[in-house]
């Protein structure tokens, strides 16, 4: 697709003004092409159109009313694309509005912040457009430097028509994302505020869970008859993250940061090894150990014996998830849990169209 015409009638319109289109004009021009670029273009796209374009002979846009004849407007945006080769190497851009279809990258997106502003304003701020008129309502998809999608949206809250900031990413730090956001942008830091659980508490859907069979009640008190004198190991919440995995770019991460391996775990159900048991709360969070001990360390143990989203083993290698089962004594989960535990992944960016899924619960289980 070329795009002469569209970046031509950008140049035109912000020259038409101008008493001569001089060297002061073509810099101009030439600066807001790279710093500033015509919607979701790259600099680079911009500059082939021109260069393609003039090579080619295109005829020039008749939107903008020039008083200079074809001839010397060619001549000018030849000068435009001689200045744009003359300060190359350009910087990379700290962001990149993206095409309006990306709003689908945002479907599960966490919302982190609260943008006490109107539209005209952080507009302005970003030297960016957002997109009006559609189901999402107003909104601008940006891809940060860093590699971070991230959106602006609004409305969002009923009584209010300030800006809800989303992170398609799922940063496990929201502010690193808000300080990159403002250090690259003229946004006022005194109109984002951070939200807080609470604050998205409207917004949250939980999923369904599932309780622990009966006949395990009990298994973590001393002295109980489950397990004939041990004691299943129930986790504090300060415990539990210990095994709280995080997902980035597709790929699980266990609780110190390193990708999830489960090469070397063993289960009681598996073990031959390559397997490790989990479980998923009704947050969608996961929670994973490479231990599965009879009488002492069990699936009931992650969410002390409170009912799960999700439960079973999982098989990972070097972050990419390879098998999810519904392996649980404790749980027994219907296959309505373990094809939520896959569409948690598939909300947090994991790849899942080549995921196993091996079901041990029939498939008419309530």
């Amino acid at each position: 697709m070329s795009y002469w015409r569209p970046v031509v009638n950008a140049i035109l319109y912000s020259a038409q003004f101008e008493k001569e289109l001089d060297d002061h004009v073509v810099g101009r021009i030439a600066y807001s092409l790279v710093t500033e670029p015509l919607a979701t273009l790259t600099p680079e796209e911009q500059y082939q159109a021109l260069s393609d374009g003039l090579a080619t002979g295109a005829p020039l846009p008749t939107l903008v009313q020039m008083p200079q004849d074809p001839a010397e407007l060619r001549e000018f945006l030849g000068r435009v694309v001689a200045r744009l080769d003359d300060m190359r190497p350009w910087s990379t851009l700290p962001y990149l509005r993206l095409p309006e279809d990306s709003v689908s990258s945002f479907k599960d997106a966490t919302p982190i912040a609260r943008i006490s502003a109107r539209v005209d304003d952080i507009q302005a701020r970003i030297s960016r457009g957002f997109y009006w008129g559609s189901e999402y309502g107003i909104f601008i998809p940006l891809k940060m430097r860093s590699g971070r999608i991230i959106g602006m949206f609004t409305p969002f809250w009923d009584d209010s028509d300030d800006i809800v900031l989303v992170d398609a990413t799922h940063d496990p730090d929201p502010d690193a994302v808000i300080d990159e956001l403002l250090s690259v942008t003229r946004i006022n830091p005194g109109t984002v505020a951070r939200l807080t659980a609470e604050d998205l508490e409207p917004f949250t859907e939980e999923y369904a869970t599932t309780p622990i069979q009966d006949n395990f009640r009990g298994e973590h008190a001393p002295g109980n008859p489950v397990w004939g004198g041990s004691q299943v190991a129930y986790l504090t919440p300060d415990e539990r993250e210990s095994y709280r995995l995080t997902i980035h770019d597709g790929l699980l991460y266990d609780a110190r940061g390193q990708l999830l391996d489960t090469s070397n775990a063993h289960t009681l159900w598996s073990p031959g090894g390559g397997r490790a048991i989990f479980v998923m709360d009704s947050n969608g969070d996961l929670y994973c150990s490479p231990h599965h001990v009879l009488g002492e360390f069990h699936h009931s143990s992650f969410l002390a014996g409170e009912p799960a989203a999700g439960a079973g083993e999982i098989d990972v290698r070097e972050g990419h998830v390879r098998l999810i089962s519904d392996q649980s004594s404790h749980y027994r989960p219907a296959r309505q849990f373990t094809e939520q535990v896959v569409d948690s992944l598939a909300r947090q960016g994991v790849h899942v169209d080549d995921l196993r899924i091996e079901y041990h619960s029939p498939s008419d289980r309530a």
